[in-house]
């Protein structure tokens, strides 16, 4: 009975949903834009898309998110190295866009890039600073 039950228990982990969409914020502690963009937008989108987004914030003081931050931006096309490389909040979906920086008070804005990203539509260009993955090429 137990191997059984062991059985069971092995075959409900499997089946556990992996998440569909990526989404890495890169932050400041000491950044007013980044606690607005994590206290406003990411619960919308934790609510909406529950499971099937998995959210990872990553401080960029530390070493690790310094270079997740510089792979990340190797695989964006048409990325460049100015004043504002290093800017955060970075906001990224893996696979489809990143955005360098965040407004207070656009976060419709942000949330509706991220539904026509995965919608497969052309993201509005009322946003600034944004680039996109190299085709095929994705972070996670």
């Amino acid at each position: 009975m137990k191997k059984l039950f062991l059985a069971f228990l092995i075959l409900l982990t499997g089946c556990q949903k992996q998440p569909q969409y990526y989404l890495y914020v890169y932050y400041s502690q000491t950044c007013p834009m980044c606690k607005s963009f994590i206290h406003v937008v990411i619960p919308q989108l934790e609510e909406e898309y529950g499971q099937s987004m998995k959210i990872t914030k990553m401080d960029i003081d530390e070493d690790a998110s310094v270079e997740a931050y510089a792979k990340t931006c190797s695989l964006l096309k048409d990325y460049y190295v100015d004043e504002d490389a290093g800017s955060v909040p970075f906001i990224v979906l893996d696979g489809y866009f990143a955005k360098v920086g965040y407004d207070i008070g656009t976060d419709q804005e942000m949330i509706d890039a991220i539904h026509q990203a995965i919608a497969g539509e052309e993201i509005s260009s009322e946003l600034k600073d944004v680039y996109y993955f190299q085709e095929g090429k994705t972070f996670h």
